[in-house]
């Protein structure tokens, strides 16, 4: 039911966007099968599911909020939550030594993406190092990281065609957890119900957000106020803020000028002002934070 073309989306008798329980969600290459892993859109709606390849992370990005527009047209004049998760995997202890695995990600028993199926070391140890990044997430209240047997010959890589495995262990975290640290939260995390004298634990580091939007009227004012004074706001704010914090504005502040037509020259005055600051100290051009670099990396 995959389509690597958008055209397919564009006949009306092809996809039916009508109804009050259409979802659109991300669905990460690992689990579809994607020779190069990376989030594609699934519509599920009263017929059954289809998923559709993307050929960039834009084109991704595109066809979820068009997707999510047709299926929600007045989405702009209500308010809602804007949820993602954003999760490292990074190791595991204590694992069946010289057994193949790999976790999957599920939210409230749904999987989202699964890591590189790796074989533990004799001391039971293994490194994986994986960064997921789901935006546009449906509500969900927990993140199950279930470590899974993969004894297949030649089954290292992100495809597979979405085959389970046998469940070794799992780990449920909270996503009320991992959305009350405003910083990634790193730690262990000790499966349950597994057998033996050390259960076995994998370090994740995570972050859950949940960003309230309004309708898109009630920023009229803001959005006209950073158009017109952005000079004087960043100004003020950059020696008051610490860089973790003007990644983040930032970040904001290309998205509302992007929107308005004046990131171009956001980022120009920036970069002329981040020359004159830095005058007699060239080497320092663009390699602190400040709010100059972290504009042009977003």
């Amino acid at each position: 039911s995959r389509s690597g073309s958008r055209e397919s989306l564009l006949p009306p008798a092809e996809l039916d966007l009508t109804g009050d329980k259409v979802i659109v969600r991300p669905v990460h290459g690992s689990v579809v099968g994607e020779s190069v892993p990376m989030v594609s859109p699934q519509v599920i709606t009263a017929e059954g599911s289809r998923s559709f390849s993307c050929a960039s992370l834009a084109e991704r990005d595109r066809w979820i909020e068009e997707l999510r527009r047709t299926a929600q047209p007045n989405k702009d004049n209500c308010e809602r939550l804007e949820l993602s998760l954003t999760l490292w995997v990074y190791e595991g202890r204590d694992l069946p030594p010289r057994r193949r695995l790999r976790c999957h990600l599920q939210l409230d028993g749904a999987i989202f993406a699964r890591t590189t199926a790796k074989a533990a070391g004799a001391d039971g140890q293994l490194f994986w190092g994986e960064l997921f990044h789901l935006p546009a997430l449906p509500p969900a209240r927990a993140l199950t990281v279930a470590l899974c047997r993969d004894d297949r010959p030649g089954s290292g890589g992100g495809s597979g065609g979405g085959s389970r495995g046998t469940a070794v262990a799992a780990i449920t975290i909270p996503l009320a957890e991992l959305a009350a640290s405003r910083q990634p939260l790193e730690r262990w995390y000790t499966s349950s119900g597994a057998s033996g004298e050390r259960a076995p634990a994998v370090r994740l580091r995570g972050r859950y957000r949940q960003v309230r939007v309004l309708p898109i009227v009630r920023y009229k004012e803001l959005a006209e106020f950073i158009t017109f004074h952005y000079r004087e706001l960043c100004g003020r704010l950059e020696p008051a803020i610490a860089a973790r914090h003007k990644e983040e504005l930032a970040g904001a502040l290309v998205r509302v000028l992007q929107s308005t037509g004046k990131a171009k020259s956001f980022l120009i005055d920036l970069g002329v002002a981040e020359l004159d600051r830095f005058d007699d100290h060239e080497a320092l051009i663009f390699r602190e934070n400040t709010l100059a670099t972290k504009a042009i990396d977003e």
